[in-house]
């Protein structure tokens, strides 16, 4: 398919997946690849507050404060002060929303910053979460996150492979199988192009092999699930073919997770690194806080998610483009964290 963009910035934030593969043809290294995300723009962000109690404050990223899912968070945090920071446009950067919105309440000097993506909904009351907080002392480096549904929390497991060419065809076959099995079962509209499954599965070819041109390992992110007859087969494969480097078990911040003062105080407002873009930056936060040794608590308190409703994903030109855009946000963590990921005496997560 022959494309006539020009500028390295349309080739990434085309809708047409092709181009956005082309996108990463125009770096050499690593070092290119981050520079170039490194020196985006950010979209203009504004704030909009609803009143409340300030010792613990919510803060919530959103593209439209009037939208159903921030209608709804003004019953789910009812009575706890709200800052919703609004920005849009392809310059969005989810990272930079949370971090600025986070620098806006710590003027109130609260004891609790909430960070959750708009499109959640509630479980249990507001009480309920201000109770669990006081279980721990704000004054010091602390974290949270919340249990699941049924009062019990999942790790996530983060394997960390070489990058070979057989793994890149095993991907790619795997992949476009479990694609197969989606469309077959009903889960996406009849009328979709059959040929984006094709080009995704393609794609992890490109992908590992993009990876050993950068000298990068690959990053498998996925629920811990040990006792699975498949975790034990790919474990075994992993090692016979000689991919295997090493695995970690983390607390995955998701779309909630609360600090306290103390935490924030010690370590800054920043809590992602806004150079990833709009992806991985909620591993990257439980890599950094798994290297400092921070705990992260999970308390007794639940909520529901739409799962990226807001976005508005989905197996077309649009959703197709977006994964491939997240290749670059895999690259970056992978860069950032190579020294740690690759350490052999490999550390579980408080």
């Amino acid at each position: 398919m022959q494309s006539k963009l020009v500028d390295i910035e349309d080739f990434y934030y085309s809708d047409n997946p092709y181009d956005v593969l082309k996108f990463y043809t125009k770096f050499n290294s690593a070092e290119e690849l981050v520079k170039w995300m490194k020196t985006r723009p950010r979209a203009p962000i504004s704030f909009h507050e609803i009143e409340g109690d300030t010792d613990v404050i919510v803060v919530i990223p959103t593209a439209d404060v009037n939208n159903k899912y921030a209608k709804g968070d003004l019953e789910m945090y009812n009575g706890l002060h709200i800052i919703f920071c609004e920005s849009s446009g392809k310059y969005f950067n989810y990272a930079t929303s949370v971090n600025t919105c986070v620098k806006e309440a710590m003027k109130y000097n609260p004891e609790w910053i909430i960070f959750s993506n708009d499109d959640v909904y509630k479980i249990d009351e507001p009480s309920v979460l201000k109770k669990e907080l006081g279980k721990f002392d704000y004054k010091d480096p602390n974290t949270i996150l919340p249990v699941g549904k049924n009062y019990k929390f999942v790790k996530s497991e983060i394997r960390v492979l070489k990058p070979t060419i057989i793994k890149g065809y095993r991907n790619c076959l795997l992949g476009g199988l479990s694609l197969l099995k989606g469309k077959f079962s009903g889960r996406y509209p009849k009328n979709f192009d059959i040929s984006l499954i094709w080009f995704l599965a393609r794609a992890q070819i490109y992908y590992n092999s993009l990876l050993r041109k950068f000298n990068l390992p690959f990053l498998d992110l996925r629920v811990a699930s040990t006792d699975t007859i498949s975790y034990k087969a790919r474990y075994l494969m992993e090692r016979a073919l000689g991919e295997y480097i090493n695995n970690f078990y983390i607390k995955k911040f998701g779309d909630f997770g609360g600090f306290s003062r103390g935490y924030l105080n010690k370590f800054g407002t920043n809590i992602f690194d806004e150079t990833f873009i709009n992806g991985v930056e909620n591993y990257d936060l439980s890599l950094q806080l798994l290297w400092k040794k921070i705990p992260v608590n999970i308390i007794n308190y639940r909520k529901g998610s739409y799962k990226g409703r807001s976005l508005g994903l989905g197996l077309n030109n649009k959703g197709v483009s977006r994964t491939i855009r997240s290749f670059s946000n895999f690259i970056y963590m992978a860069y950032k964290n190579l020294d740690n990921l690759v350490k052999k005496d490999a550390i579980d997560s408080l």
